[in-house]
């Protein structure tokens, strides 16, 4: 099977968020209104903070948009695209050896969706001034980065508490230090003038993840999937999902690396995956987590030169005109089963 990253935006989570924002306008203003208390903290930090200066950090984890650089071109993957390859991934796990998540509908759309408040964003692109290249993950303002996020959780949480939950969860781990000594993750870059405006999102977003547990908790459909050992669960099966489809987005060239820690079941079983290059765009995974083997993926990139843009309008004109190719990758089930470490927790 192949897969397109348009026809999957299309067919499946687009329409469906589409039209939930309508609502969540609405529904924002009237929070806005009447003095939410989550936003209301957040608003008081971010006013409280002076505009973050902008800095040039190398990312681990991809960029606004996810640039890879090959010769005298930039090889660019939209961020939204990056997190609809680790949502068609979620619809792909589950086999006789993992598990499949539950519930099922909310941790795909959480796996599409996680990064979905990039969306407008990638409609006009900046340039860091500074280096006059595209801004990556890591040099983003924080005080935008904090606001993609927002938005991108609030649409979420409109469509799915739980997936809303599970992405609310991921933003959190973006600014973990910890993740920063840990190979294929990175953590946001913050300065030390920006500590009270990040202290002030994390506890917006523990604020809010509380909330949404107290209302899933109300729910006889969806309060056995809050326990914390299913909810961890899923929260690390995101992260394995995001990790993966970063891994074919990061690099056009296939590599040896490992995803650690991946759950196998809602026990504490867990695996590593070991990902090895088998031949041309050819990719073995094991152990394997999925359904259907071999995966056969297709992502839309485009290319644009490397060279030093004047402003961001010439970088946006520059990207609108280049053409969108895909690059083919196969995806299948590793030879050696004992590549792999297992563990109970």
């Amino acid at each position: 099977m192949i897969f397109f990253l348009s026809e999957i935006i299309q067919t499946f989570f687009g329409a469906r968020l589409r039209t939930e924002r309508s609502a969540l306008d609405s529904q924002r203003d009237a929070e806005h209104n009447s003095g939410n208390g989550i936003k209301r903290a957040a608003s008081r930090v971010g006013a409280a903070i002076q505009k973050p200066q902008r800095r040039q950090e190398a990312a681990n984890e991809g960029s606004t948009m996810i640039v890879q650089e090959q010769d005298d071109q930039l090889i660019l993957i939209r961020q939204t695209d990056h997190a609809v390859l680790s949502g068609f991934f979620a619809r792909e796990w589950g086999n006789e050896l993992f598990q499949r998540p539950e519930p099922l509908e909310s941790v795909r759309l959480a796996a599409s969706e996680h990064d979905n408040g990039w969306r407008e964003w990638e409609l006009q692109p900046h340039i860091d001034p500074r280096t006059r290249l595209p801004y990556s993950f890591m040099s983003l303002p924080t005080e935008e980065h904090i606001e993609l996020y927002q938005r991108g959780i609030e649409r979420v949480i409109k469509a799915d508490r739980y997936a809303g939950l599970l992405v609310s969860m991921h933003a959190s781990g973006l600014y973990d230090r910890a993740r920063a000594t840990i190979p294929g993750f990175s953590a946001k870059y913050v300065k030390s003038t920006e500590a009270e405006l990040v202290s002030g999102f994390l506890q917006a977003l523990k604020l809010q993840q509380l909330r949404l547990k107290v209302d899933l908790r109300a729910d006889a459909a969806t309060k056995d999937f809050v326990q914390e050992k299913l909810l961890e669960s899923n929260s690390r099966r995101l992260e394995a999902l995001d990790r993966l489809s970063l891994y074919f987005c990061m690099s056009a060239t296939p590599h040896d690396a490992t995803i650690d820690g991946v759950p196998v079941d809602d026990s504490g079983s867990e695996a590593d995956w070991e990902l090895r290059p088998d031949g041309p765009n050819a990719v073995s995974l094991g152990p394997y987590p999925f359904r259907r083997e071999p995966l056969q993926i297709s992502i839309l990139t485009r290319r644009v030169p490397k060279r030093l843009y004047t402003g961001s309008l010439d970088f946006q004109t520059t990207l609108a005109r280049a053409p969108y190719t895909a690059v083919s990758f196969t995806l299948h089930a590793g030879r050696a089963l004992s590549a792999a470490r297992f563990a109970v927790a």
